[in-house]
């Protein structure tokens, strides 16, 4: 049941084989969520939350009640990075129907003390998780509207066929128009014309939970994307071996 949590960190690895062993037999517990339930509060601490199934997203909730979404998650994604020394400072929420699974805090204090290669993966894995929210703050500030819905799409497409869930131009993307607009930093009204034009101009849709690219080098121009700001950062061949 842990290969999947295998599988994630050692994309930023690499993982001595002893911190493959204890990660092996780790405890997992499973939960399960229902569409815009809170995954991860805010204030909570890491207990290496793996999303296993579903879409999630990160977001924070003003006083006020708006909010920003500043991430998308998809499985195989550790979910509650930011909390691995200080608590949480944004939640996590579902999209779709989820799942996840998760260790004790206790374990995965004394696997990062007895394994200094799976601390520091778990510190790239943090790395590139800002890497993107920084491109999704550049976008927030630079791009036009329509390239920043097209700059999502291209992420939550390329990431899902990156994971083998997508294809033939389609993915899972459980979204409303009021969840793009807080992810784009629209007004629902705003967004609604701009998935008009990109329908229109045949780049993409977004209908009954199905993102449809029609268009994907078209719809990658527009945006502006380079998956390369998305890959996990690794360690270097030349440092792992000292």
């Amino acid at each position: 049941m842990n290969r999947l949590l295998i599988a994630s960190l050692d994309r930023f690895g690499p993982l001595s084989d002893g911190a493959r062993d204890e990660l092996t037999t780790c405890s997992q517990a499973i939960e399960r969520f229902e569409p815009g339930q809170v995954m991860v509060p805010v204030g909570a601490r890491s207990r290496l939350r793996l999303l296993a199934r579903g879409l999630a997203v990160k977001q924070q909730v003003l006083p006020e009640g708006g909010r920003q979404i500043f991430g998308v998650a998809t499985p195989g994604d550790l979910i509650d990075l930011g909390g691995l020394y200080v608590g949480l400072d944004h939640e996590v929420r579902a999209l779709g129907v989820c799942e996840t699974r998760m260790t004790t805090a206790h374990e995965l204090r004394a696997m990062s003390r007895g394994h200094p290669n799976l601390l520091a993966a778990l510190c790239r894995a943090v790395l590139t998780e800002a890497q993107q929210q920084r491109n999704w703050m550049v976008g927030l500030g630079r791009r036009t509207a329509l390239a920043r819905a097209a700059n999502l799409f291209c992420e939550v497409y390329w990431r899902q066929t990156a994971l083998r869930l997508a294809g033939d131009g389609k993915c899972d993307f459980p979204a409303v128009q009021a969840d793009i607009a807080d992810a784009l930093g629209l007004s629902v009204v705003h967004v609604h014309r701009i998935l008009r034009a990109l329908r229109d101009d045949g780049l993409a849709t977004s209908r009954n939970g199905v993102l449809t690219i029609g268009d994907w080098e078209g719809l990658a121009r527009l945006g502006g994307f380079d998956p390369e700001r998305l890959r996990p950062q690794r360690e270097t061949p030349d440092i792992a071996l000292r």
